[in-house]
C-alpha cells in the first residue's frame, strides 16, 4: 500500500514532492509551503503561501512509545514602517492555536507543469496538535516566532488517575456504566483474607 495517489510513480525519472502544512486556527485554515518562496493553488483550488524564512524541525513518527513533538518557526526582519508582527501574534494569544491540528501535507510533482496546474491533491501523512507560541528577539533586527507542537499520543504513558466508577467511566469513554457503582473504592482490609 502506498501514500501516494494512483497514476503516480515515485519512482519516475522527474518527480518531487512539495512539503506543506496547514495550521488550525480560532479564524480558520491557513497554509503554507516549507521552505520555498511562492504561491501554490492545489486541485482543491486551496492557496498555499510560501517563503523561506518558514523552517519547520526535524519530523518523527510516533513508534517504540515516542510521541515527538516539534516546532514551526518564521524568521524575519521586522520592516519598520510595518506593523509589530510580534505584537499582533502576542495579542492572540497562545489559546489561538493550542490543540489545534496541524497538517502536514506531500504534494505529488509528476512535471514542471504541475507547479501550475497540478494533476493531483495533496496527501495528508502527519497531524500534530499545537502547543504553544515562543519568541526571541535576537539583537536589534531579528525576529523569530515558533509555533510548537505535540505528537497525538503525547501523555498516554501515563496513568489516566480514574477509579472504576460511573462517572470516571462516563468521562473515559463517554456512555455510563451503572453497574460501576457496586465496585469497591477503598482496599482497607480490617482482616486478611489470604494466610
Amino acid at each position: 500500500m502506498s501514500i501516494f495517489p494512483a497514476g503516480f510513480n515515485p519512482r519516475a525519472d522527474a518527480v518531487g514532492l512539495m512539503d506543506m502544512v496547514s495550521i488550525e486556527t480560532a479564524d480558520g485554515v491557513f497554509r503554507f509551503l516549507l521552505g520555498a518562496d511562492g504561491r501554490f493553488v492545489d486541485v482543491a483550488d486551496r492557496e498555499w503561501i510560501g517563503s523561506q524564512l518558514i523552517d519547520s524541525s526535524e519530523l518523527r513518527l510516533s513508534i517504540q512509545g515516542e510521541a515527538p513533538a516539534g516546532s514551526l518557526s518564521l524568521t524575519f526582519i521586522p520592516d519598520p514602517d510595518d506593523g509589530d508582527l510580534v505584537a499582533q501574534v502576542r495579542a492572540l494569544g497562545t489559546d489561538y492555536v493550542r490543540g489545534r491540528e496541524i497538517v502536514f501535507w506531500l504534494q505529488p510533482i509528476g512535471s514542471m507543469a504541475e507547479f501550475h496546474a497540478p494533476a493531483h491533491a495533496p496527501v495528508r501523512w502527519l497531524t500534530r496538535r499545537g502547543g504553544h507560541i515562543e519568541f526571541d528577539l535576537s539583537g536589534g533586527l531579528e525576529r523569530r516566532i515558533t509555533l510548537t507542537f505535540e505528537g497525538p499520543f503525547t501523555g498516554r504513558n501515563t496513568a489516566p488517575g480514574l477509579q472504576y466508577t460511573v462517572a470516571d467511566h462516563a468521562r473515559l469513554i463517554g456512555a455510563p456504566n451503572s453497574s460501576l457503582r457496586f465496585m469497591p473504592t477503598d482496599t482497607f482490609q480490617e482482616e486478611k483474607l489470604f494466610g
